[in-house]
């Protein structure tokens, strides 16, 4: 297989030749100038819903005005709330903005990024505060809205089969804080899964590999994801991952950071050592990597402890080259 290929089958959770390398076989695109889920990574402004972002110079991104907000009362949502219309927007400019047709689809597969799933609309739009509120004193109409949101996702997913056709395509939508979930795993049954469900059914009726993206800690409903479909979860590995993969099989694959926050936290306090970061890493990489269904999610390295994570995934990764099956 080439890396387009092996990346392929990590996605569909099929056999793998080798574990995916960050990069090689993908292309990825951040439609945030082809289209207005949110602003683009290096500026604020306001999103198709009308939301307002502010950069953050920290982050590198921009981030919700905690001070605007376009909903008060998720009661008033249907009055509030515009949807963008979608088969008003220009497609093939959006295409030339994200410059999809200059992508070599012989070596890459494309992977889109959908920014915004429903319960981040519904924060970004409220505020996490009356968010929050909103899920537990107004279930039903949090249900309502959220229904209108997966009926503009799907077609959002429609218009980008036709124009950007794309292999895969990267859902955003964080369900955990650093400790545990935004709201009660039988609150995400209810109100979020069958509803995510449709979603995913949309992108498979494509032949669209689907990721979850999703931040935070939420062990307790990572074993329904397969349930709904999701191909591949991209997540942090503050979540118990060695659990999660015995309790998914092949059902589904997971893209996993690596331990980015524990090691800014020691290196900013100076106990940091190459030692530990090979020692935290290298048992990892050849545990989870046998299963043919992690990989570490790896950016290229900008800190002289990256340079090791990746340094040691390469080697685990030549280890287990070939072993799978």
């Amino acid at each position: 297989m080439d890396a387009k290929e092996n990346l392929i089958n990590f996605y569909w959770h099929r056999p793998i030749e080798i574990m995916p390398l960050t990069g090689p076989g993908e292309a990825t695109v951040y439609p945030v100038n082809g289209f207005e889920e949110r602003p683009p990574y290096d500026k604020g402004g306001v999103d198709w819903f009308g939301g307002v972002w502010t950069y953050m110079e920290d982050a590198g991104a921009p981030a919700p005005d905690v001070s605007s907000h376009v909903l008060k009362d998720i009661m008033q949502w249907r009055e509030v709330v515009q949807f963008p219309d979608l088969d008003a927007w220009d497609w093939e400019r959006a295409v030339e903005l994200d410059s999809v047709n200059d992508i070599d689809r012989e070596a890459n597969l494309v992977d889109v990024v959908v920014l915004l799933g429903m319960w981040e609309r519904l924060h970004v739009l409220m505020g996490f505060e009356d968010a929050l509120c909103a899920l537990l004193e107004e279930p039903e109409e949090v249900g309502a809205f959220f229904d209108a949101m997966v009926e503009h996702k799907i077609k959002l997913i429609d218009k980008l089969a036709e124009y950007y056709k794309p292999d895969a395509i990267t859902f955003h939508d964080d369900w955990g804080t650093q400790n545990g979930p935004f709201f009660s795993p039988d609150t995400w049954r209810e109100l979020i899964k069958p509803r995510q469900k449709k979603i995913i059914d949309a992108a498979h009726a494509h032949g669209i590999a689907f990721i979850q993206h999703s931040c935070g800690k939420y062990d307790e409903i990572i074993p329904e994801f397969p349930e709904i479909g999701i191909d591949v979860l991209q997540c942090m590995d503050i979540n118990d991952i060695g659990a999660a993969l015995e309790k998914t099989g092949d059902k589904m694959s997971y893209l996993v950071s690596v331990h980015s926050q524990q090691f800014f936290t020691e290196d900013a306090a100076g106990t940091l050592t190459p030692e530990r970061v090979e020692s935290l890493v290298r048992g990892e990489f050849s545990d989870w990597g046998a299963s043919g269904h992690y990989a570490p999610f790896i950016f290229p390295p900008s800190t002289w402890y990256e340079e090791i994570v990746l340094d040691v995934f390469k080697e685990v990764r030549q280890e287990l080259a070939g072993t799978y099956k």
